[in-house]
């Protein structure tokens, strides 16, 4: 029997598209605080709706359920969402981009989900999937010579469009220590503690690290990897200020001004849907070997971020529903373990990913 998709969130930017891929598919529940544009959305979606907040999310859970978390900042309040989900008994996808509360998420909920029976894929929408899938669609053709992963996550325009809430998660992901695998072992460091270059599009696009989910997912399946790094082109020439900023992130936390900006950013309030239409989503993954010669390349193009997060977000979703509890590997885990690489692939695809 298919299981039911509660999309928790769904009035947010990113909820309110994956509720449209969603739209009279069954078994679906949109849930949300705002009850006028819950009901709204209902209407126009031809699902149910339910209004709660997270702190009732016990009461809307069931066992077996699939919670996508579309609420933001997951730094600040995704927590509950997972905490949720593990005492239900329910799996659990969100569409965060936040290191930060990813490594959290593997460090102190995986664990505790696993002894609950509980799967938790994090990060399913335009961070981090595509590059995970192209990262093991590049390890594949490299072979067993493969010592290093190197993604990029490159954009042009359409991030105008972006949320209030997406902006308070950039600042978070921005001003928060993050993680890097390095020598076989995971490390804390700040964000944008090194640059690097990846041509894609026709150009040459700077970018600094960042982290991510192939963090932590691809030394799981390829132990022999050495050294895991994600990487990010939004802010290309303001590479070096990016890196000034976050060495400076550790004493504007203190003094609070990281609060300072994520009220800056909430005021600014959410960006014109029309936005939504325009933009390049590209990501390019290099599987090196231990010298640094490049074995392996895969390079891709999507439209706008945030159209493509809740795309992948509601396929992977549905593809979920389709498979049995048992079949999901529990703990901290992701789309290809559950859903293995072919089909990974072809729930991109379908959202609109295209390898070049």
């Amino acid at each position: 029997m298919r299981r039911r998709i509660v999309v928790v969130g769904a009035t947010g930017r990113t909820g309110r598209l994956v509720a449209q891929e969603l739209a009279g598919r069954p078994h679906v529940l949109l849930v949300a605080r705002r009850a006028d544009a819950l009901a709204t959305l209902g209407r126009t979606t031809d699902l149910p709706a339910r209004c709660a907040d997270l702190d009732g999310l016990g009461g809307v859970l069931v066992p077996g359920d699939i919670v996508l978390s579309c609420v933001g900042p997951h730094d600040v309040v995704g927590d509950r969402v997972v905490d949720a989900a593990v005492h239900v008994g329910a799996t659990y996808l969100d569409v965060t981009g936040e290191p930060a509360f990813l490594a959290r998420l593997h460090t102190d909920h995986g664990p505790r989900a696993a002894s609950s029976g509980v799967s938790l894929l994090p990060a399913v929408g335009y961070e981090y999937l595509p590059g995970l899938l192209l990262s093991e669609l590049a390890l594949d053709a490299a072979g067993p010579a493969a010592r290093r992963v190197e993604v990029a996550y490159l954009v042009d325009g359409g991030l105008d469009a972006g949320s209030a809430t997406a902006r308070r998660s950039l600042v978070r992901a921005l001003t928060r220590p993050t993680t890097t695998f390095r020598r076989g072992v995971h490390h804390a460091e700040t964000v944008a503690a090194r640059r690097g270059e990846f041509r894609a599009g026709g150009q040459l696009h700077t970018t600094v690290s960042l982290g991510g989910l192939e963090v932590w997912s691809l030394p799981t399946r390829h132990p022999d990897l050495d050294r895991v790094d994600v990487h990010t082109g939004w802010f290309g020439a303001a590479a070096p200020l990016l890196q000034l900023g976050a060495l400076l992130s550790g004493p504007a936390r203190m003094l609070g001004v990281d609060r300072l900006m994520d009220g800056a950013v909430a005021i600014l309030g959410d960006g014109d849907d029309e936005g939504l239409s325009t933009g390049t989503s590209r990501f390019v993954v290099r599987v090196r070997d231990e010298r640094g010669g490049v074995l392996a390349r895969e390079e891709a193009v999507a439209g706008n971020a945030i159209v493509l997060a809740a795309r992948l977000a509601a396929a992977t979703a549905d593809a979920l529903a389709e498979r049995p509890l048992g079949d999901v590997p529990t703990g901290a885990t992701d789309p290809v373990a559950a859903l293995g690489l072919q089909a990974v692939g072809r729930l991109a695809e379908w959202a609109g990913l295209v390898r070049l």
